[in-house]
C-alpha cells in the first residue's frame, strides 16, 4: 500500500527519483553505470559532464586558469595532466578547483533531470566519484555505492592510466574511504570478481529498485 501511494505522490508531483552512482577509483561504478543505462535508465556522470565543460566553457577556463596560473597551463591553454598533479598535491588547491566547478556541474546535472521528470521518467542516476566529498549526496534521494578491495582497485588503475604509484596514492587519499561510503549507503555492489558478477549484482539490485516502486 505505501509503495503504491509513494508512486502516487511522485506522479502528482512530477518528481524524478535521484539516485546517487559512486564509488572510489576504479572501484567499477562507471561500468555500473554503463549497465543501467544500456538497461534504460538515464545515467549522467558529473565527471564527463566536468570534462565537457572543461573543454567548452571559456568562462570556465579563464576561471581556472585565474585561479591556478602558470602551474596549470601549457601554450595558455588548461593542461588538464598539470591541472590534476596540482590539485592532488594540496588539499586547499583542490577545493579551490571544486569550488569552481561543481557549482557548474551541478546546474547542468539538475537541468538534464528537470528534462527527463518532464518526460515522465522515474528515475535518473548521478553517477560522480565525489558524491559525499561535494556534499551533493544530500541532494539526492537514495545513494548506491560501488567498493573493491584497495589493492585491486590500485591495480586497475595503475593499469589503464599513466599515473605514478605515488600519485595514485594521493588520489586514493583525496577521497573518503569505503567505510565512509558504506555508512551512506542504501545499496552496495561489491565489485571484486569479474564483468558476469557485476552484471548479476546489477541485475538483482533492478529487481529490488523494482519492488521498491522506484522503477517500472
Amino acid at each position: 500500500m505505501y509503495k503504491a501511494q509513494l508512486r502516487g505522490i511522485f506522479k502528482l508531483m512530477g518528481k524524478i527519483i535521484k539516485m546517487g552512482l559512486t564509488g572510489g577509483i576504479a572501484s567499477g561504478k562507471s561500468e555500473v553505470g554503463r549497465i543501467l543505462s544500456a538497461k534504460g535508465i538515464p545515467v549522467i556522470d558529473m565527471d564527463k559532464i566536468g570534462k565537457v565543460l572543461l573543454d567548452s566553457d571559456l568562462g570556465l577556463q579563464k576561471d581556472i586558469l585565474s585561479a591556478f596560473g602558470e602551474e596549470a597551463k601549457t601554450h595558455d591553454q588548461i593542461d588538464r595532466n598539470k591541472l590534476r598533479a596540482l590539485i592532488f598535491s594540496s588539499p586547499e588547491h583542490r577545493k579551490k578547483l571544486e569550488g569552481i566547478m561543481h557549482p557548474r556541474i551541478r546546474k547542468e546535472f539538475e537541468r538534464r533531470a528537470e528534462e527527463e521528470a518532464a518526460k515522465g521518467t522515474k528515475m535518473i542516476v548521478c553517477e560522480a566519484a565525489l558524491l559525499i566529498e561535494s556534499g551533493y549526496r544530500h541532494s539526492l534521494d537514495k545513494l548506491t555505492v560501488v567498493i573493491a578491495p584497495e589493492d585491486t582497485r590500485m591495480a586497475r588503475l595503475l593499469a589503464r592510466e599513466p599515473v605514478s604509484p605515488e600519485l595514485a596514492k594521493k588520489m586514493f587519499q583525496a577521497q573518503v574511504t569505503d567505510q565512509q561510503r558504506l555508512a551512506l549507503a542504501d545499496y552496495v555492489i561489491e565489485n571484486k570478481s569479474d564483468f558476469e558478477a557485476l552484471a548479476n549484482q546489477v541485475e538483482a539490485l533492478l529487481t529490488k529498485w523494482k519492488s521498491e516502486g522506484l522503477i517500472d
